[in-house]
């Protein structure tokens, strides 16, 4: 299907949306998304942290965590990492592909349409950060 020719823009965000593997992926992302704040909530529960936070999003029980002194200095800054990337794939591809927003995390420019398997491997990659990062809050919450 990809044969390497040139790509950007909408035309590469197309080729994203077409695909079965990056799509999938993606929607595997939101899935271990979903797994990470319901630990995060879980671990929040068992401390028995006050506060309504059961429909808190990723950053803000992130942040919470942290002010209850639940995370240590590291994990608070790969929970922080992980959430910028996760919302930076789930929000943002779109506006990175029509010029709203600069190239940071994921690349725009002198893109291939076989870079197609470079975004899918990084949906993949975030996937297993988010499922592994779940473990150690799982981990966590169980000790």
């Amino acid at each position: 299907m990809y044969k390497g020719k040139s790509s950007k823009g909408l035309e590469f965000y197309n080729l994203l949306n077409q695909s079965e593997e990056f799509t999938s992926e993606l929607g595997k992302v939101a899935l271990a998304s979903g797994r990470l704040e319901a630990e995060f909530i879980l671990y929040l529960t068992k401390n028995e942290v006050k506060g309504n936070y059961k429909k808190a999003t990723l950053g803000t029980l992130i942040r919470i965590a942290n002010e209850n002194k639940l995370l240590s200095e590291n994990e608070n800054l790969i929970f922080k990492q992980i959430s910028k990337q996760r919302n930076y794939i789930t929000h943002n591809i779109y506006a990175l592909f029509s010029d709203l927003i600069d190239e940071t995390i994921l690349e725009k420019e002198n893109l291939l349409d076989s870079d197609v398997h470079l975004y899918t491997e990084r949906a993949w990659q975030l996937r297993e950060n988010l499922n592994g990062l779940s473990d150690v809050i799982k981990t966590k919450r169980n000790k």
